[in-house]
């Protein structure tokens, strides 16, 4: 099981490296084209937040459980116990309030802007979390 759980993992982060970057690349679009926020201003968002929490379970899933890292294993891992999963847990924070504090702003310029800036900011987080493979603990860049 841990395998299939962590080949999905490591594709899904690519999902969600375009989904932030295209949420980001969309709102900072709307925001200078002055566009009105509609409906379909939202799916850039939606989308990113559906591949982020999916990434979530399935790392949670290792964290908690199945990873030899796992919280529960007693195996300490400063980054893979704790930075990493809190990363991408702070990535789901940013991605959900962000969505929800754009929806409640009044005008449209405000919506963008702070959607930009969300998921903007769930971009570089998402970046960060990333075990790049030039770095001590990182891993291969495609799981195939």
């Amino acid at each position: 099981m841990y395998p299939i759980i962590l080949f999905a993992h490591s594709v899904v982060r690519w999902a969600v490296l375009l989904g932030a970057a295209w949420a980001t690349l969309a709102a900072l679009s709307g925001l200078r084209g002055r566009r009105a926020w509609t409906r379909r201003a939202r799916v850039p968002g939606v989308v990113l937040a559906a591949v982020a929490d999916v990434q979530l379970l399935l790392g949670l899933s290792l964290w908690l459980a199945l990873s030899p890292y796992a919280i529960t294993t007693g195996t300490r891992s400063h980054y893979w116990t704790y930075a990493h999963p809190l990363a991408g847990i702070a990535v789901v924070a940013l991605v959900h309030v962000g969505s929800v504090r754009a929806r409640r702003m009044l005008d449209d310029a405000a919506r963008w802007r702070t959607a930009a800036r969300y998921y903007g900011a769930a971009l570089v987080v998402a970046l960060l979390a990333v075990p790049w493979p030039l770095l001590g603990m990182g891993r291969s860049l495609l799981p195939f």
